[in-house]
């Protein structure tokens, strides 16, 4: 939830804020006049098995399995594969 208060009153109250943020995993947006200016949330550090699950999936590594059923599919295209002129 999202919560627009101004610079002033984030200041003059900025306990309870973070209070919200904290414990009701709240986000606040800080406004300056009319204009919000910046954004107050939760930091979420990352896990280290989740940081290696996205290299995998992004950079293509396989798992064994897969590497075998790919591996297979491969010998079976190459033997039926033939160059027609």
């Amino acid at each position: 939830m999202n919560n627009i208060v101004s610079i002033s009153d984030f200041r003059n109250n900025i306990s309870d804020y973070i209070n919200r943020v904290v414990y009701n995993n709240d986000s606040i947006l800080i406004k300056k006049g009319k204009k919000v200016v910046a954004k107050v949330a939760a930091y979420k550090k990352e896990d280290k098995t989740d940081f290696e699950a996205k290299i995998k999936k992004y950079a293509g590594i396989l798992s064994n399995d897969e590497a075998k059923k790919i591996k297979a599919a491969m010998k079976k295209f190459r033997r039926n594969f033939r160059i027609t002129s």
